[in-house]
């Protein structure tokens, strides 16, 4: 059923935005006056950039972090005088929005295009390599005091969800308010259909409160109620009902501290001050007794909330924050954590008769680990023992004697670890005898006293997204970036956590859907993935380290050359970012950058109001334009290099277009209420040129056909949308949301009459190839006239190739083209291919490059000495152009070699860096008439003991897939550690590796009985780092394949087939050999032909393959008891 919201018209006057959190520490630095005013967000910045002038902004848990992302998402929502967006303005957008989406469905005249938005998630995540997976923050929890199944969340811009099943599946309440957070909730414990939530995010500011809310049908409707707030400095956090009288309910607020005894009809401020960030609780079994905090008090009432005293023996005279708790374990024990106004441990306090006197318990472990109290602290007391208490900041820790002495339950970056959590601890609880904790990664329940904790966060839809990149081959591919739980990549309907800190902007290859890339803050680490993020692979540092925006801007180009915005551009070449631009683009860091679909070396990056173009690809740069306002997002038309599309900041920003590249613009902003404009897209092969424009209250559309912007939104929450893909072989857009996670929606697409698209390229496959072979494409008509020839341009070694085909393509149907064969020697290669038709609609569909690698045949016996270039192997990098293995002389040290004996090294002077994922490649070897095949090298190595390893993999399919070659033993791998069996290291380790040192150059070995059978194996040693410290590295010498041809396939040895390749005729010389049958397979194994009884002539046999088509083939020529493979190529 479709949730009615009835939020009444004077919240119209009362709805309250927030500003920063006034307990962080720069904005004590302000007069008291000063501290109660609202501050513009320039003079917020201010306060905070002096603050940092004597504090350390990369320490851990030091703040810094939390800051710049409320200043990211409340930069764009700002009025001309820096002032937030005041409430009412927000109501009007709100109704603007409502009211031109009544106008539209009452008009039958109008034909607009309508959206169908469903959610993509996350939902649920793997974690394939992130440090401290997560998927989103939870600021609260309630369990339901009627039925204990019943749980409550309250998230910071994702609203409050409920869950009938303890938490096995989770459905959002708020949805159609514009985009609500909620720090506080209580559920009427006569009837469960009445729920109250304190709005807003009391801890980062992310949203802002309305004050409380009342739902009287379980959340299908809500209602303000007497509570609202008139400025935009309070927050709303704590809400607790009175035990015997449903009616009677006190809410923490920054003003002070309420109390209604009408269930919210009116309140009272009972106590003035700053309750928002403390706590409320009342005496177990004595409902008149009511305790509560500021940041620096503590409070008792003993008259139900008429009157409140404040009690300061034994207590700190001055804190920075604290928190409360009690237990029906002993009703007379009280806990508060407390905290130095520097947001240090300033201890943990108990009072054992009601809050009268207080002794300090702990005080001299660092249970915070941190300086960022301010943003999350959290305190609860066991329900069955008053001695068991646990606290939170950036881990969870435990005491069983009322902290006197405290351990540590958990650890933020052992993901694995049974009690694992997400680091930063908001919220914790006990219910029913259950400890309950909400964090920035999610929420979490530890029924046996913090030994386990079951993560409950599956179902729940509350990512907070920066960026996101979706596939330009499927809208099923994307990754994005989140805030909190770093960068989260989906393929094949599940979404992996594939690497940790805040996630940023990311990118997918459009040649090579499965290799992701991803930024954390400031640009400080690039990540890539080549598998779609089943596994983190390398990462590259910022420029010089130096750090660029908080979001800092990545793009890639049609040919996959990826772009950054620092200081300058950057482009990624091999393993680091080399600067692109010559001369100045302003000052300060760039923030956007939009390459022309049409043109790649039209670019055009953002630096504040400035919009710069170049036509050289980067090189050089001129201001086109100056806004108005900050450029919040740019695109460049998708077929006209002429037409550009900008939005700019704040509630007076504007659409705008140009149509002389970018050098005078237009406004087209009508229909666009007064809210932030966050991020503009054109979608292509559409002559009505639709548009979609991303804002602080979802999405709106306009095309050629339109004089207004339109709503498009359909089933969309009211959310604040951060960043628009277009896919256009699929037809749908896809929106990233601050709070709900990813949306998709179908667009309107047209047919044209003919239009051929690329849809792959087939062969050679990004895998390894061995020897030569026959390019294989695949094109379809996208079109409704039939297609009779095609065109097909290709290169790969800077020799321009071209073939025509000729044929039918019906509309909708596919067609494979078979090219001639290539051959190529040892080494990595891209293939460039064009294809185009006559009067072909569209030219975006036709290109694409992909990167292979090409091998050689292996003989078994023959060391690879590495001294020739004969003996040299393959190598490259998962993710990066440049292979970390490198061939050569090791120098000095424990890993040194000689001075001549040449080595692959994972660096020839020096420490290897950290987080590199490269191999080393062997050639092809065929086992199939092999005894007792062994595998052999000699190794030194010097890695971080179950952080850093090195292991062997093989593939019998030319590398599509690969396996752990082999065990821990005497003579191979030294290490059988995984993260699942240590829960705090070996994130990397596939559970056979070597790590550690041993510095003496042994050979090891391993049999390849198991593989005696095989007519291809491909052998790669695999050096993975993690993410800090690194040591001296690997050594790899004399590498083999050992073995012995027995002595009766000898015979087999001998036969030969030619010519080969071959167009039809295959002449197999059998010498000695008498074969019973001759079977030919196709790569997939499929038998194509087989020939019974032959017959030979002068020890010859001719195979007749005319009617074949184009490829790779294998033969196999048998007798009763001997057989042989051969690989045969039909051209």
């Amino acid at each position: 059923m479709k949730k009615t919201y009835l939020v009444l018209t004077l919240l119209c006057s009362f709805l309250g935005y927030s500003q920063f959190n006034e307990s962080a520490p720069w904005m004590q630095r302000g007069t008291s006056s000063e501290n109660k005013k609202e501050r513009s967000i320039d003079e917020i910045v201010t306060l905070f950039d002096e603050y940092w002038k004597n504090h350390d902004k990369s320490k851990r848990g030091s703040g810094y972090k939390p800051f710049m992302r409320w200043e990211n998402h409340w930069r764009n929502k700002t009025n001309a005088d820096g002032s937030l967006m005041s409430p009412d303005q927000m109501w009007a957008a709100w109704n603007h929005k409502k009211n031109q989406k009544a106008q539209r469905n009452g008009d039958q005249n109008r034909s607009l295009p309508v959206s169908n938005w469903t959610p993509i998630g996350p939902f649920t995540h793997v974690n394939t390599g992130s440090w401290s997976s997560g998927q989103g923050r939870v600021n609260f929890v309630y369990v339901d005091p009627t039925n204990a199944n019943t749980l409550y969340i309250g998230a910071p811009a994702g609203g409050i969800w409920k869950s009938t099943n303890n938490g096995s599946t989770w459905t959002p309440l708020s949805d159609e308010l514009p985009q609500i957070g909620v720090s506080g909730i209580a559920v009427d414990h006569t009837n469960p259909n009445v729920i109250y939530i304190a709005t807003g995010d009391k801890d980062a500011s992310d949203t802002y409160s309305i004050g409380v809310l009342k739902s009287t049908d379980g959340g299908v409707t809500w209602n303000t109620t007497g509570l609202t707030f008139t400025n935009t400095t309070t927050l709303a956090g704590d809400i607790i009902m009175n035990p015997n009288d449903p009616n009677m309910l006190w809410v923490a607020t920054s003003n002070g501290l309420y109390r209604t005894l009408n269930g919210g009809t009116t309140w009272t401020m009972e106590y003035a001050g700053d309750f928002s960030q403390g706590s409320i609780r009342v005496k177990p079994g004595d409902s008149n007794t009511v305790y509560a905090v500021t940041n620096n008090k503590f409070y008792r009432s003993t008259d139900a909330g008429d009157t409140f005293t404040p009690i300061i023996t034994g207590l700190p005279i001055s804190s920075g924050r604290m928190l409360l708790d009690v237990t029906p374990a002993n009703a007379n024990y009280v806990y508060i954590l407390s905290t130095t106004t520097g947001n240090a441990l300033q201890g943990i306090y108990r009072s054992t008769n009601g809050g009268t006197n207080w002794t300090k318990t702990s005080g001299t472990t660092n249970i915070l680990e941190s300086t960022q109290a301010w943003y999350d602290l959290a305190l609860a007391v066991s329900d069955t023992n008053a001695d068991e208490i646990f606290t939170g900041c950036l881990n969870i820790w435990k005491s069983t004697n009322g902290g006197a002495a405290v351990t540590k339950v958990n650890n933020w970056n052992a993901p694995t670890a049974a009690a694992y959590t997400h680091a930063d601890i908001h919220f914790l609880r006990y219910y029913g005898g259950k400890l309950y904790a909400g964090t920035d990664g999610g929420v979490y329940v530890s029924s046996n006293n913090g030994t386990n904790f079951t993560d409950l966060t599956a179902g729940l839809q509350i990512s907070q997204f920066y960026k996101v990149a979706v596939s330009k081959q499927s809208a099923d591919k994307m990754v994005g970036g989140l805030q909190d739980n770093g960068g989260h990549a989906y393929s094949g309907n599940q979404w992996k956590n594939f690497y940790g800190a805040d996630g940023m902007d990311t990118a997918i290859d459009p040649n090579s859907s499965d290799k992701y890339y991803g930024f954390i803050q400031n640009g400080s680490s690039l990540y890539m993935s080549t598998d779609a993020g089943n596994s983190l692979g390398s990462s590259v540092g910022s420029p010089g380290g130096v750090d660029g925006n908080w979001v800092t801007p990545l793009t890639v180009n049609a040919a996959g050359e990826l772009f950054s915005g620092f200081s300058g551009l950057f482009k990624l070449t091999g393993a680091a970012w080399v600067q692109q631009n010559t001369g100045s683009i302003g000052t300060g860091n760039l923030e956007h950058i939009a390459i022309d679909p049409s043109n790649d070396n039209n670019m055009y990056v953002v630096n504040g109001s400035g919009l710069y173009k170049s036509t050289d690809k980067g090189i050089t740069f001129t201001l086109a334009y100056s806004a108005p306002s900050n450029i919040t997002s740019v695109c460049v038309h998708s077929s006209d290099s002429n037409i550009i599309y900008i939005t700019t900041s704040g509630t007076g920003g504007q659409a705008l277009k140009s149509t002389n590249g970018g050098t005078a613009f237009t406004s087209i902003s009508t229909g666009l209420p007064s809210i932030g404009k966050n991020v503009i897209r054109h979608q292509g092969r559409n002559t009505l040129n639709p548009l979609y424009l991303g804002t602080s209250l979802g999405v709106y559309y306009r095309d050629d056909s339109m004089t207004q912007w339109e709503p498009f939104d359909s089933n969309l929450p009211n959310v604040s949308v951060t960043d628009l893909e277009i896919n256009l072989e699929d037809s749908k857009l896809t929106a990233a949301t601050y709070g709900r996670g990813i949306w998709q929606t179908p667009i309107p697409s047209e047919v044209p009459a003919t239009d051929l698209k690329l849809v792959s390229v087939d062969s050679p496959s990004s895998t390894i190839n061995c020897g030569s072979f026959i390019p294989q494409v695949t094109v379809k008509n996208m079109g409704v006239n039939p297609i009779n020839s095609v065109t097909v341009d290709y290169q790969y070694n800077g020799t321009p190739l071209n073939v025509v085909w000729n044929g039918t393509i019906a509309p909708s149907a596919n067609q494979v083209i078979d090219l001639p064969q290539l051959a190529a020697t040892r080494g990595t290669y891209t293939l460039n291919v064009v294809t185009t038709t006559t009067n072909d609609a569209y030219s975006d569909n036709n290109q694409s490059s992909i990167p292979f690698y090409v091998n050689d045949g292996g003989t078994v016996g023959i060391v690879n000495t590495f001294e020739t270039t004969g003996s040299e192997l393959l190598t490259y990098n998962d993710g990066a152009a440049v292979s970390q293995w490198v061939k050569g002389v090791r120098g000095l040290g424990p890993l040194a070699t000689g001075t001549t004996n040449n080595v692959y090294a994972t660096s020839l002077t020096g420490n290897y860096p950290d987080t590199v994922k490269s191999y080393l490649v062997s050639q092809c070897y065929d086992l199939s008439n092999v005894t007792n095949p062994v595998i052999r090298f000699k190794m030194k190595f010097d890695l971080e003991q179950d952080w850093d390893v090195v292991y062997v993999q093989y593939s019998t399919n030319f590398g599509q897939t690969w396996s752990v070659l082999g065990t821990q033993g005497a003579n191979w791998y030294n290490s059988n550690r995984t993260s699942a069996t240590t829960g705090s290291d070996c994130f990397n380790c596939p559970g056979a590796q070597w790590t550690g040192t041993d510095t003496t150059l042994k050979s090891y070995f391993y049999p390849l009985n198991a593989l005696n059978s095989q007519t291809n194996v491909i052998f790669r040693i695999v050096f993975h780092s993690d993410e800090a410290v690194n040591q001296l590295g690997v050594i790899i010498d004399d590498f083999v394949i050992e073995g012995t041809l027995a002595t009766q396939n000898f015979e087999l040895n001998n036969i030969a087939v030619y010519p080969n390749p071959s167009a039809g005729i295959f002449n197999i010389a059998l010498g000695t050999f008498t074969p019973e049958t001759i079977t030919v397979y196709d790569l997939s194994g499929k038998v194509i032909l087989t020939e019974e009884n032959v017959t030979i002539s002068d020890s010859n046999y001719s195979l007749n393959l005319s009617n074949v088509a184009t490829g790779i083939y294998f033969v196999k020529i048998a007798s009763e008891d001997q057989s042989v493979v051969k690989r045969i190529l039909k051209n």
